[in-house]
């Protein structure tokens, strides 16, 4: 049962839409959890409070938190009584996921009071009565959130419950905005990281045209204002003569690389001033899997320096699509007009290995036959000199 005016055990409007607001906070600063524990215990006259999730990608930060306990004491339990917990067994048979879980419900006090659990851990921590919720997270695993307190203060009633219920559809949406934004800082972290290692500068363009991520060499290339310039966000030429033609080859990778058009990318020259050589400019749809759409790749831009020299194209593919270095010489080695026995034969594998090989370059780089891997590949800065 719900409250009618649910806020009056919060203590008030203000006092429950402060918490919520603190629990949003948390979203981008985990170290907040601690803090809504606490307010949360501190509602339900609780004490040791523990918010535990685990999400599946091991980069992505866990949400452990505790408030009014001693970590200490989730030693042993880790360790030895985490399989005795007659509480959390009983209660996932006894509540539903998302409804408010009551220890004292699923496990009567005389029982409870034989157990090993109860005589070993939970009293001599101070604990006996507990309540809490289990989280459904969609396709991920659930959260849990607990609340204990000591046998002479009473089991948690439905006044407390009121609280969980309350807080429980902010707490979830919480904790999935939580994992969304984890993901997408790795993604760009990562992203960035990476780009760093072609040598020259390269540009990620969402499906609005905005650049969301750029490596060192490509930051410095727009301050310098050198053939390429930064406007609202967008990347143009200095030179009014490409700007047209710009746009257009960055207009048409975009739409392919949100699957509303086809393009496998193109090249020009960006003149530039004092006599210099022009920018060489290519453009590749792209199309990552981050979770926010506003960072969420579909075109990479490349600008390279001619003085520099020419990287293999394969070197561009194996840093896009992680391909190991057999499949980049076969990469390369198709670009060049290779068939697929002749590849083999040059690499020095059998033919069967070799076809192996190309189904998987084919399938990391998202394209279904030679012929679309070598335009993928033509639109990728460098030439067709097989990685050693």
């Amino acid at each position: 049962m719900v409250y009618a005016n649910p806020e009056e055990v919060f203590g008030g409007v203000d006092k429950l839409l402060e918490l919520i607001d603190l629990i949003y906070s948390a979203v981008d600063d985990p170290s907040l959890w601690p803090v809504v524990l606490d307010r949360v215990a501190e509602t339900v006259n609780g004490r040791e409070t523990l918010l535990f999730t685990s999400f599946p990608d091991p980069a992505t930060p866990n949400v452990s938190s505790l408030a009014r306990m001693d970590p200490v004491a989730l030693i042993p339990y880790s360790e030895y009584y985490a399989p005795l917990n007659v509480l959390s067994k009983r209660c996932d048979q006894m509540f539903p996921d998302g409804a408010v879980r009551y220890g004292h419900q699923a496990v009567p006090d005389a029982e409870f009071e034989r157990t090993e659990f109860c005589n070993d851990y939970f009293n001599p921590n101070g604990m006996h009565y507990s309540f809490g919720l289990k989280i459904p997270l969609g396709e991920l695993p659930p959260a849990y959130f607990t609340c204990m307190r000591r046998k002479r203060e009473g089991f948690f009633g439905e006044k407390e419950g009121v609280v969980l219920e309350t807080l429980l559809p902010h707490i979830q949406r919480a904790l999935k905005l939580h994992l969304q934004f984890s993901q997408m800082r790795l993604n760009v972290e990562g992203s960035n990281s990476g780009l760093d290692a072609f040598g020259h500068a390269v540009f990620g363009l969402n499906r609005l045209g905005q650049v969301v991520m750029s490596n060192r060499l490509a930051t410095q290339l727009v301050e310098n204002g050198s053939g390429l310039n930064l406007v609202n966000g967008r990347l143009d030429a200095t030179s009014p003569k490409v700007s047209a033609e710009l746009q257009a080859l960055l207009a048409q990778a975009i739409l392919a690389g949100n699957h509303s058009g086809i393009s496998s990318g193109g090249s020009l020259l960006l003149p530039r001033s004092r006599n210099r050589a022009p920018l060489v400019v290519s453009v590749i749809p792209f199309l990552s899997h981050t979770l926010d759409s506003y960072a969420q790749l579909s075109a990479l831009v490349f600008v390279v320096e001619p003085d520099n020299g020419p990287r293999s194209r394969a070197t561009v593919l194996k840093a896009l699509y992680r391909l190991t270095p057999v499949e980049c010489k076969i990469a390369d080695r198709i670009a060049a007009g290779e068939d697929v026995k002749a590849v083999a034969a040059h690499i020095g594998i059998t033919l069967e290995t070799a076809r192996f090989h190309l189904k998987r370059v084919l399938a990391k780089t998202g394209t279904h036959r030679q012929a679309q891997l070598v335009g993928l590949m033509l639109s990728l800065p460098g030439d067709s000199t097989s990685t050693p």
